[in-house]
């Protein structure tokens, strides 16, 4: 994933929002880690530069699946910065087989001839995106052309090399912990057909958290905002105009 997975929210919300979104560290366009830092700890500690360099004392905060953990992370030790949250596909109970899936794409599809090549691939594994949408919106920010002129994701491989794998349990334990520090507005958006973050992970999570709203968005898997972008802007919107931050 890369910043460019907002692209169909931020401009929905841009009439009313300034919208901000950026690539983490590993991802798309930002540098990869000398060091190999990708821990969640050092995630949040950028996603505070970030917003400090920029300004913003307080502001609406979203995330989704890595960045979602990261999200409720910072939410939980940065209170005072989020006026309110929405965490997409992501908690601290998630499906281990989910998880699997999607690594198991990754390094299964490492190098492409072409775009077009990619694109096939990328829909195959995902149908529930349009060849059109994969073509205009995932291949051309995903994937970098190498010098022999095939093409290859940008994430640092370090992430599906076995190197940073995510210990569920761990994440549990550490996740539950913050999640239950968390007091601002929350929305948990759940993917339909999300083999990742389970209806009761989902409704764990939301418990969790005193203010805060649950939303299923149908024919979306783990990647809710892309497979389905008019739902999950319904669902966001909707949150907003209860919460009174927009208008009915």
């Amino acid at each position: 994933q890369t910043c460019h997975t907002w692209d169909l929210f931020a401009a929905a919300m841009a009439p009313y929002f300034h919208v901000m979104a950026f690539d983490q560290r590993g991802h798309g366009d930002t540098d990869w880690a000398a060091d190999k830092d990708y821990s969640r700890k050092t995630m949040v500690s950028d996603v505070l530069a970030f917003t400090r360099a920029l300004g913003l004392d307080r502001f609406f905060l979203t995330g989704m699946s890595m960045g979602g953990a990261n999200s409720l992370s910072f939410t939980a030790n940065h209170p005072e910065r989020v006026e309110a949250l929405v965490v997409v596909d992501i908690g601290p109970r998630v499906e281990t087989k989910g998880v699997q899936h999607i690594r198991d794409f990754m390094t299964t599809y490492r190098e492409f001839n072409s775009l077009e090549e990619a694109a096939q691939v990328i829909h195959r594994y995902n149908p529930r995106r349009s060849l059109e949408v994969i073509r205009q919106f995932t291949v051309v920010y995903n994937l970098k052309q190498l010098p022999e002129g095939k093409w290859t994701w940008k994430y640092d491989p370090y992430f599906s090399d076995g190197h940073r794998r995510v210990d569920v349990k761990q994440m549990q334990t550490e996740l539950t912990a913050e999640v239950a520090k968390i007091r601002c507005p929350t929305l948990v958006v759940k993917g339909g057909e999300s083999d990742v973050f389970s209806l009761d992970g989902a409704r764990s999570l939301q418990e969790a958290i005193p203010d805060s709203e649950f939303a299923l968005v149908p024919g979306a898997g783990h990647s809710v905002m892309g497979d389905n972008p008019p739902g999950f802007e319904a669902a966001v919107r909707a949150f907003y105009q209860k919460k009174g931050y927009l208008p009915a």
